[in-house]
C-alpha cells in the first residue's frame, strides 16, 4: 500500500489492484470489515489510496473481491460505489459474482439520459451554468462524459 505511487509511475504497470484482507493479514489483524459488513477504516484508507495513487498515473485500479459470495445486496452495492469512484473493475471470486458486478459498473438509462443531457445543454452554455438547479463546471462535465463513456457510447 505504501509503495502504491511508486509502482502507478512504472510504465510496465498497466493496473492497481488492493486486497482488503492481504492488507489486513500482513498487519496481523484478523478481518477488514466491521461485524456490520462495511470496511474498517484502514482498509478504506488502503482502497483510496490505491485509486488515487492509479488515477494519478491514468492506471486501471481494480477493486477488492467481496468475500461474502452469497452477499449479492453488499456486492452490488460495493461495486456500484467503485464505479462512482472511478474503479476500472471490481475482482470477482465467483462466477456469480460476474453478472452482479458488470450490471453495478453499467450506468442505468436514467443515469445515461441525465448525462446526455447534461453535455448537450453544456453545448450552448459558456463556463459554469446552471442546469436543473445544480452548479455545472469542468469536473461536473466530466462526470457526466464518464457515465457516457462507461456505457459504451461516444459523446461527439
Amino acid at each position: 500500500m505504501l509503495a502504491a505511487t511508486s509502482l502507478a509511475v512504472l510504465d510496465c504497470v498497466v493496473a492497481l489492484m488492493w486486497g482488503a484482507e492481504d492488507l489486513v493479514a500482513s498487519l496481523g489483524g484478523s478481518s477488514s470489515r466491521e461485524d456490520s459488513g462495511p470496511y474498517r477504516g484502514v482498509a478504506l484508507h488502503a482502497r483510496s489510496s490505491v485509486l488515487l495513487a492509479a488515477g494519478a498515473y491514468s492506471k486501471a485500479v481494480i477493486d477488492a473481491v467481496h468475500l461474502d459470495i452469497a452477499d449479492v445486496e453488499g456486492l452490488g452495492a460495493e461495486a456500484r460505489d467503485a464505479a462512482a469512484l472511478g474503479f476500472t473493475a471490481t475482482a470477482c471470486i465467483h462466477p456469480s459474482q460476474v453478472a452482479i458486478v458488470r450490471e453495478s459498473y453499467a450506468p442505468t438509462v436514467k443515469q445515461i439520459a441525465s448525462a446526455r443531457a447534461l453535455l448537450a445543454a453544456a453545448e450552448s452554455q459558456p463556463g459554469v451554468f446552471s442546469f436543473e438547479g445544480r452548479m455545472v463546471d469542468g469536473p461536473i462535465l466530466r462526470h457526466a462524459e464518464c457515465v457516457v463513456e462507461r456505457a459504451g457510447l461516444r459523446e461527439g
